[in-house]
């Protein structure tokens, strides 16, 4: 199998390229730069992107994708086949398995490209690089955003850099704009809103809710701006307990679709939670970020760019129990982010 290599200059661009990453949320906004990077050759006709419904208003309606081919998660075999269908009608030169597992490589195979690009051994999951035609090499970078660039190298980039958009949805920003204004009005503030976000999706990352509940009650205190409680629907358990603790100005855990989340993301000062999907979105948005880690790598899945505060582990450091993240730590981060 070859190595792909830089050095032939963006020639190595082709036509038509087709980018897999299904999800999750945080994985595929970090991999838009990838879009990003490779649409602003000038080059590419058509970029697809095979994604989960979850995250469609992710790549639906992004500058960068011409075309998102959804991949229904549980319809077996009749999906495959129909979602093979699809992709092979489309033409592509060149399939990007951006997500180094199994299914997203065969995905990419199955798709007709004549090359199918993916992951060196050492970062792939389930032997997913022994389908590729072509593999990239590690150049240094240790965080995802810098492994999604990897691709464009690969093609010819030299040093891409990561533009970082999200699509606009006009019914979510109309949306976005009434809840702050509204919120502003019965909290009696001026300030846009600090969204503290109670969800993530692995266990091991949650921080206690009856802290995120003492959080909230001195963010008030502090008078910082109205305090906004967001997460999904399947955090709803975890937001009753906080709330025994103190009333956020309002409560929006599992009450807002994606592209809501992130028209209301463009409004608030900062964003406070663990590793998490949300936390990624923000941190694409520029909206500061106080992100709690314990035992995930925040060099490797961290809020990327600058401006952002991570609090317990540290980029390189030990893994720390997330009961260790004191209150008084994120409070004082927090409000560095509010004054800066």
């Amino acid at each position: 199998m070859a190595e792909a290599s830089g050095t032939d200059g963006p020639s190595l661009v082709p036509k038509r390229v087709l980018i897999v990453r299904t999800g999750a949320i945080g994985d595929v906004t970090n991999a838009l730069v990838l879009a990003e990077a490779l649409k602003a050759t000038g080059q590419i006709s058509q970029l697809g992107w095979v994604v989960h419904p979850l995250c469609v208003p992710l790549v639906k309606g992004h500058p960068a994708v011409d075309r998102v081919h959804i991949f229904q998660r549980k319809g077996g075999l009749k999906e495959w086949l129909r979602l093979r269908r699809e992709l092979r009608a489309e033409n592509y030169d060149l399939a990007i398995d951006a997500q180094r597992i199994l299914k997203s490589a065969i995905l990419s195979r199955m798709s007709g490209a004549s090359r199918s690009l993916g992951f060196d051994p050492g970062r792939s999951k389930e032997g997913s690089w022994l389908f590729h035609s072509e593999r990239i090499s590690p150049s240094g970078g240790t965080h995802m955003v810098d492994w999604y660039l990897e691709f464009a190298e690969a093609l010819g980039l030299k040093d891409p850099k990561p533009r970082r958009r999200l699509p606009v949805d006009p019914t979510a920003e109309s949306w976005a704009t009434d809840f702050v204004r509204n919120l502003n009005s019965v909290s009696k503030s001026e300030v846009t809103p600090l969204c503290v976000h109670i969800g993530a999706s692995k266990l091991a990352n949650r921080w206690a809710p009856e802290r995120y509940g003492e959080l909230m009650l001195r963010l008030q205190e502090k008078s910082l701006g109205p305090v906004v409680l967001t997460g999904g629907s399947g955090d709803r358990m975890d937001a009753d307990q906080a709330l025994k603790v103190a009333q956020p100005d309002q409560d929006l855990v599992g009450h807002t679709s994606l592209p809501q989340l992130i028209s209301l993301l463009r409004r608030c000062r900062v964003w406070v939670g663990c590793d998490t999907g949300p936390m990624h979105l923000a941190a694409a948005l520029n909206c500061p970020v106080v992100a709690l880690f314990g035992p995930s790598e925040p060099a490797r899945t961290g809020p990327y760019g600058e401006g952002h505060q991570v609090l317990g582990r540290q980029p390189g450091g030990e893994r720390v129990a997330m009961d260790e993240i004191p209150v008084d730590k994120i409070l004082d981060a927090t409000s560095r982010a509010c004054t800066t």
